[in-house]
């Protein structure tokens, strides 16, 4: 009697990391180029909708999206795609333009929430279904703004989904960062008190979540900014309490531990602007999450992730921890043109673009090159 036949799966790392981390790579200069009116810009909101739905959602497939069969990968990579395409002006500007990337994002929803809401038991971790549901949401008010079906929305749409990664950075990137900790701790003889920390971790969701809602209604911002403060307290104490200076021999954590602190002052940075105002505007405030933030985790995670699945060790990671610099790099050049006289600024947005750049074209030769493959990418069901 013949045996049935079984599905094929694969990790979407093996597809997603590399594609996130070229694209990414690509993207800013790209951007920067059509700040010099080099080639035409489709948006101006293009350049922060294909960072947060283009890179950062790639790398929540890659992530989150650990056994899915070659057919739906294929989907979900030309999903993607297209919607590159779509959002480049290349597929015209009427919903047909806008179904790539719908699709694409619901398909990842559609993946990763389902699980989170049923296995979901402590009210902390039930956060995470909702939260991926909000960001499609997010994506579909964007969409619906582009065709001009909503006016004005797309730039509340890219802050709530800003607002959104933080959230998830914060969780996520707090208990990977726990644990991480934990372990280094308990292979060097000590061991530490202080890890998840779920009073205050639930303290953090509970402002955080306040923040989002208040961020839908533009004269609530300075209350919005208090709770981003909050917030950012609340981080900066945990990171405090994980004793980090016991591991700065260790770029596998410190680079971690790099981009929650981005994260702490990312939202302060955010909360001081949206209370008081200042030189910096709130768009340009938001870059100390989305680069400083986004970016020094996301590529972390990234080459540790591919590591560990991959079963080796994170030894040796000295090249990632030097890419994670070129990363806060580019955070700080590009907050610091926001500052500067305008004879300085566009050096300086060219000189975090390039920072930005070669970060992640060494994290993409590490995914391609240094790190090496698993024996098989392919799993049975």
């Amino acid at each position: 009697m013949l045996e049935p036949r079984k599905d094929k799966t694969v990790s979407a790392d093996v597809l997603f990391f590399p594609v996130a981390a070229a694209f990414s790579a690509v993207i800013v200069p790209l951007w920067m180029m059509t700040l010099q009116g080099w080639i035409p810009i489709p948006s101006p909101y293009w350049h922060g909708h294909e960072m947060l739905f283009g890179y950062g959602f790639a790398v929540v497939s890659g992530y989150l999206i650990t056994r899915v069969s070659l057919v739906m990968l294929s989907g979900l990579f030309l999903s993607w795609f297209a919607a590159r395409l779509a959002a480049l002006g290349l597929i015209g500007d009427n919903l047909v333009a806008s179904l790539p990337g719908l699709i694409f994002v619901g398909l990842v929803v559609y993946l990763i929430a389902p699980p989170f809401l049923r296995a979901a038991k402590k009210a902390e971790n039930r956060v995470f279904g909702p939260l991926f549901m909000a960001m499609g949401a997010c994506e579909l008010i964007y969409q619906l703004g582009a065709i001009e079906i909503f006016s004005g929305v797309r730039f509340y749409a890219l802050l709530i989904t800003v607002d959104l990664f933080s959230l998830l950075l914060l969780l996520m990137g707090g208990r990977m960062i726990a644990s991480a900790m934990a372990g280094h701790f308990y292979r060097t003889g000590q061991f530490l008190i202080a890890r998840v920390q779920p009073r205050l971790e639930r303290i953090a969701i509970i402002l955080m979540i306040s923040m989002i809602l208040l961020d839908f209604i533009p004269k609530a911002a300075p209350l919005a900014g208090v709770f981003a403060l909050g917030a950012a307290v609340i981080t900066i104490v945990r990171i405090g309490r994980w004793q980090v200076w016991r591991i700065i021999n260790y770029p596998h954590l410190w680079g971690l531990i790099l981009g929650y602190t981005w994260l702490a002052l990312g939202l302060a940075l955010k909360g001081f602007m949206q209370i008081f105002g200042n030189s910096l505007s709130l768009v340009e405030a938001l870059h100390g999450i989305t680069i400083g933030a986004i970016g020094t985790l996301t590529l972390v995670v990234m080459a540790r992730t591919r590591l560990q699945r991959n079963r080796q060790g994170l030894e040796h990671f000295e090249d990632i921890g030097m890419a994670a610099l070129l990363v806060s790099l580019a955070a700080l050049l590009r907050l610091s043109a926001s500052l500067a006289g305008s004879d300085y600024t566009l050096s300086l947005l060219w000189a975090s673009a390039i920072a930005w750049f070669f970060a992640f074209s060494q994290l993409l030769y590490c995914l391609i090159i240094n790190y090496p493959k698993k024996p098989s990418t392919m799993d049975s069901v």
